[in-house]
């Protein structure tokens, strides 16, 4: 006497359930801020990444200055004001265009040029440099400013000096720039508006 085992499936209204128009729409604006999150992270990686640059750069003439002092006893006034980038010159340095280190004139007129220190550029760079220096008799202007970005000078110098800055605006907004600044009298490189 075996019985034969029955099995019953209910296949109900709720077993093959979809996806509700609130359900869908809470996924779309999940993965829609999700997609924010990354774009604004990636775009802050990319700025600084550029900002990184500037401050090699910056640290790379600072060392070229102290090179040329040890040979000749003195820093190299090569730039005409601290808003004379080269190789930019007085355009102004621009989001997203890349400057040949090489291959042009600098307009620099105080008797030194970009070849006189000891400096090797690697390729094509996004910011603008410019460096000034001198004794104790003269002092650097009171502050650098390029658009919004403005960074105080120290004053009242007892020794030789330099200053090295750099300068782009990275966000294609007119009003905005960074502003990277060393200067002898300091260990430090301060960067002015990062990101902007």
């Amino acid at each position: 006497m075996a019985r034969a085992l029955q099995c019953r499936f209910d296949v109900g209204k709720g077993a093959s359930r979809g996806f509700t128009l609130i359900e869908m729409m809470i996924v779309v604006v999940i993965v829609g801020v999700l997609a924010t999150l990354a774009v604004v992270g990636y775009r802050k990686i990319v700025q600084s990444s550029h900002v990184s640059e500037a401050t090699g750069m910056v640290q790379n003439i600072r060392v070229a200055q102290e090179a040329y002092k040890s040979e000749t006893q003195q820093y190299a006034n090569i730039s005409s004001s601290l808003t004379d980038w080269w190789p930019q010159g007085a355009v102004g340095p621009t989001n997203g265009t890349q400057f040949a280190w090489q291959g042009g004139t600098c307009t620099c007129g105080q008797g030194y040029l970009w070849t006189d220190i000891p400096l090797h550029v690697d390729g094509p760079v996004l910011f603008g440099y410019a460096t000034m220096a001198g004794t104790s008799a003269t002092q650097p202007q009171a502050t650098v400013t390029y658009k919004n970005a403005t960074y105080p000078l120290a004053q009242n110098l007892t020794t030789d000096w330099y200053v090295v800055t750099a300068a782009a605006d990275l966000d294609s907004n007119t009003s905005t720039a960074t502003l990277v600044v060393g200067a002898s009298w300091t260990n430090q490189i301060t960067v002015v508006n990062e990101g902007q």
